[in-house]
């Protein structure tokens, strides 16, 4: 083989090796440089649901925290006892209230009326009936005062306790909202971090088989390039023997 030849053997697989190993490092970037965004994007994503979500973490931990302060101290907060006693009124301020006495006035008017009426105004039985119905408007009068005080002191009590309640309640939605927003948080954050394990993953198989490919693209070149080598120095001996054999028989 003229020597020609054979650097035009070697030249020819080095330009092959190289422009298929320039090929497979090429793509090797691109897979890079693809992974590279699709990991920023991702991330850019996650912080952007984390800022929207910042708010209701914030507000859950001061909901939280005002709670917490609310019920740290016995007998303080949400923790204060109702201390208010019932007291019961007594008969003369069941008799003090002003319904009583109009109804006594107007009562008393009408059985003296009634007994003048009959001729025994000052008789033994008119002052039975005004005693009975004094007794009776008393008795009535006193169970109603009773119960009016009753019904204020049981309605003091449950707005107090509707009033703790309702602290209570706004305060624990609070930070019940909160607490989903961080249980939502964690979930994103564990799908953002598996998505980019997952990119990163296929990106380095990529990139690592583009590489390979480069690599066996470089052997490829060489092992052309010694087969080259090897076929001049094969095709010169045999020239070199043959030129010996023909010089010797002339």
């Amino acid at each position: 083989m003229p020597p020609l030849q054979i650097l035009s053997g070697i030249l020819g697989s080095s330009a092959a090796a190289n422009a298929q190993a320039g090929a497979a490092n090429n793509a090797a970037k691109l897979q890079y440089n693809l992974g590279e965004q699709a990991l920023n994007q991702n991330q850019s994503q996650f912080n952007t649901t984390q800022q929207n979500i910042a708010p209701w973490l914030q507000a859950g931990t001061q909901g939280v925290n005002s709670l917490a302060s609310l019920l740290s101290n016995p007998g303080q907060g949400l923790l204060t006892p109702w201390t208010q006693q019932f007291n019961a009124p007594t008969a003369a301020q069941a008799q003090a209230t002003p319904g009583y006495q109009f109804a006594q006035q107007q009562g008393q008017n009408a059985i003296q009326n009634s007994a003048a009426a009959q001729g025994g105004l000052l008789s033994t039985g008119a002052q039975k009936t005004l005693d009975q119905y004094s007794q009776g408007l008393a008795d009535s009068t006193y169970q109603q005062t009773y119960n009016n005080a009753l019904t204020q002191y049981q309605q003091s009590y449950n707005i107090f306790q509707g009033n703790q309640t309702n602290t209570f309640n706004r305060l624990a939605a609070l930070s019940g909202a909160g607490q989903t927003a961080a249980q939502n948080l964690g979930q994103l954050s564990q799908q953002a971090s598996n998505t980019n394990a997952n990119i990163s993953g296929t990106t380095g198989q990529q990139v690592g088989g583009s590489m390979m490919a480069a690599g066996a693209a470089n052997a490829s070149g060489y092992a052309g390039i010694a087969n080259a080598v090897n076929g001049g120095i094969n095709s010169i001996n045999q020239f070199a023997m043959l030129s010996s054999l023909l010089g010797g028989g002339g």
